[in-house]
């Protein structure tokens, strides 16, 4: 009888040891996977650090040459939706604006009301163009498209000189500053609002 009670609390104790030493391994695996998840957190915050960062720099270094060392934009001639030819060399002495558009883009005709407000803040004190870069579409549908914003005044084209190629225009809407002496100061690529660019020729024409 003595004997066995003495391999019961014997097997028990075994078991009490299984169980402890089960515990213990789950503990030690619950640290083990929390100080991962710790250090994984870790590293995607110091990974998502240092993108910001390196965007921040990023779009720092593009104002910064931008603004400090600006490009000449390169010539051209078109044709406005009256048939009369022009250059970007005609308005030298005055500041230009290139919108580079389609009739069928939406953001582009988000653009429009923005840029009737630089229009009416400005008026004849600088040049307005939007130009259709698809081929695709027939000079009566732009005319059709203008029709449509009675405010837009400005120039008109369809991009007969593959400008979309020469100013690079990766996506539309493109905006597009061009100073007095004919170089590029202000590039802008999507919708962009008025207070924008009414900031940034009140500071070219200062």
């Amino acid at each position: 009888m003595l004997k066995m009670k003495l391999n019961t609390f014997h097997t028990y104790s075994r078991i009490k040891r299984k169980q402890t030493n089960f515990t213990n391994f789950h503990t030690l695996q619950k640290i083990e996977d929390d100080t991962q998840n710790k250090e994984m957190n870790f590293m995607q915050r110091k990974i998502l650090l240092s993108i910001l960062f390196f965007t921040i720099v990023t779009i720092a270094g593009v104002w910064y040459v931008t603004q400090s060392n600006p490009v000449l934009a390169p010539d051209f001639s078109l044709t406005d939706l009256d048939e009369n030819i022009f250059s970007l060399t005609d308005f030298r002495g005055r500041i230009v604006i290139l919108d580079f558009m389609a009739t069928w883009c939406g953001p582009c005709r988000l653009q429009m009301p923005y840029n009737k407000l630089v229009w009416e803040e400005f008026g004849d004190k600088l040049i307005l163009i939007s130009i259709d870069i698809d081929i695709m579409e027939s000079e009566e549908t732009l005319k059709t498209f203008a029709q449509e914003y009675q405010y837009a005044t400005w120039i008109w084209a369809k991009d007969t000189a593959k400008l979309s190629e020469v100013y690079k225009v990766a996506s539309i809407p493109t905006t597009v500053i061009i100073d007095q002496e004919g170089y590029i100061r202000f590039t802008h690529v999507g919708v962009t609002s008025s207070s924008t660019l009414i900031q940034e020729i009140k500071e070219l024409m200062n």
